[in-house]
């Protein structure tokens, strides 16, 4: 008999640490290659509210048929819910068995959603940042950044972290309670011109950082805004970067970064204005980084696979060790 399993945010991290989130998601690509993972494209309903950013509601299924695991997930965002102490990203998710279709394990979604995050931030940056680089780059110190950071540094050394947000306090409570030599630099083209891998994570709908601010030889991890008339990056630094998705359908959808370039002429539209994306990186069919001085970019505007991958990895752990609740 399948039994329904919940995993609360402490529970759930104990069952889905970095190291096997990345290794999980690396396994669902190559799963997804073969034809055994399937994600659609995920739903996307917008709710206008005066006076405020616009809740979104995501939808994301996803299947494993390997593991076992049909998966969904559903989540909100609400971009100013940290001005009010709530996070940006909240909903549950729910994996199936493919077996018996019964529901096996129910958890956080938010929390869900920033380990998989970290972890797929984490495989693009071992796939395409120079492996000698070791100042970390993060503007944007939200709910999801510690684990941003914690993906970087499963993959890469982190000898010193430069964080930036909106918000001074935040950069500054961040740089106070994390574990890396960190420094808070107010000027995020600084950031930039320091950093051998940046990250950011900024709810923003114009680019955070200048053209040409960006050095030769950075990898960029841009997380935040997923929508397809905003962006956090400029079409110039676009234009002279090697461009990576997690989804190339997604990214078509909701990757204003790349639609904005190919919509100003700087880059082709579509995925002509693309190397590849991450499942071709795993393979090994994209080619990676190919100079010192070559600038990557990897957007992530988020798959289902990958929650997919955490939800069966978290699931199979949470069993074998006894973690969380087991519902009647």
């Amino acid at each position: 008999m399948v039994s329904l399993r919940y995993l609360d945010a402490q529970a759930l991290r104990r069952a889905l640490p970095m190291d096997a989130a990345i290794d999980a998601i690396e396994a669902v690509m190559r799963a997804a290659a073969a034809g055994g993972a399937q994600a659609p494209v995920r739903t996307v309903q917008a709710v206008t509210r005066p006076g405020k950013e616009d809740f979104v509601l995501v939808v994301m299924p996803g299947t494993w048929r390997e593991r076992g695991a049909a998966a969904v997930k559903v989540v909100s965002n609400v971009p100013d819910n940290p001005l009010e102490g709530r996070a940006t990203v909240q909903g549950v998710a729910v994996m199936l068995d493919v077996e018996t279709g019964s529901p096996r394990l129910i958890v956080d979604a938010s929390v869900l959603t920033t380990i998989r995050t970290g972890a797929v931030v984490g495989l693009a940056t071992r796939l395409l940042a120079r492996p000698s680089g070791d100042v970390l780059g993060v503007i944007g110190t939200g709910g999801i950044a510690a684990d941003l950071v914690a993906g970087v540094a499963a993959v890469r050394e982190v000898g010193r972290l430069l964080v930036n947000d909106v918000r001074p306090e935040a950069a500054a409570a961040f740089a106070e309670r994390t574990a890396f030599d960190a420094e808070v630099v107010t000027d995020n083209d600084e950031i930039a011109a320091r950093a051998d891998i940046l990250i950011t994570a900024t709810s923003a709908a114009d680019p955070i950082i200048s053209a040409g601010a960006v050095r030769p030889g950075t990898h960029i991890n841009a997380v935040g805004n997923f929508s397809p008339t905003g962006r956090e990056i400029d079409g110039a630094t676009v234009a002279a970067s090697t461009r990576y998705v997690d989804d190339i359908d997604n990214a078509m959808e909701e990757a204003g970064e790349f639609l904005l370039a190919a919509a100003e002429g700087l880059i082709p539209a579509g995925a002509e204005g693309l190397a590849g994306d991450l499942q071709g990186l795993v393979l090994g069919n994209v080619p990676a980084r190919t100079r010192d001085d070559e600038i990557t970019l990897f957007k992530t505007v988020g798959t289902a696979l990958s929650d997919v991958a955490g939800l069966a990895a978290a699931a199979a752990a949470a069993e074998a060790e006894d973690l969380g609740v087991v519902l009647s």
